[in-house]
């Protein structure tokens, strides 16, 4: 897994260059070590609009398939920091983090605003329903803190 992030940050360096502020790979190829798909939360610093958005994630896709030789299919998600911080409430798409997630390159402190996240997650009883299966993020958010301090000491 180690290689496969070093070539995915190493591509999204190259092609955003200082644009890029995070790369985080979450889903059920992270939490469950296997998946259909390899889920990409790419943050930039800025996106002028939905066009850009859809733009950036046709093009990193596009590289990416080509870097993998098509071997992985990937979903890449692309927000601008205001977008983060709309989807990082709880309910947003991004709750699912609670479920696991990799910090693959960060200039914004992501793990800081992810554990503040789980902190608001684990107060509220929120469960997610994927074809996976049904979770309750109340309680994995608070597992999940209590390991991340845990690790901290």
């Amino acid at each position: 897994m180690k290689e496969l992030e070093l070539k995915i940050n190493q591509a999204l360096n190259e092609i955003l260059g200082d644009r890029l502020m995070s790369i985080i790979l979450f889903g059920s190829s992270i939490y469950m070590g296997h998946g259909r798909d390899l889920d990409i939360l790419v943050v930039v610093n800025y996106l002028e609009d939905l066009k850009e958005k859809i733009s950036l994630e046709e093009k990193i896709i596009e590289y990416l398939n080509r870097l993998f030789n098509y071997f992985i299919t990937l979903d890449v998600h692309v927000l601008d920091i205001r977008g983060l911080d709309k989807n990082m409430e709880v309910g947003g798409f991004l709750s699912g983090l609670a479920l696991g997630y990799g910090v693959v390159y960060d200039r914004l402190d992501i793990e800081e605003k992810i554990l503040k996240m789980l902190e608001k997650l684990k107060e509220h009883s929120y469960i997610y329903v994927n074809r996976h299966g049904e979770w309750n993020i109340s309680k994995i958010a608070k597992i999940t803190l209590d390991m991340k301090k845990k690790n901290k000491t």
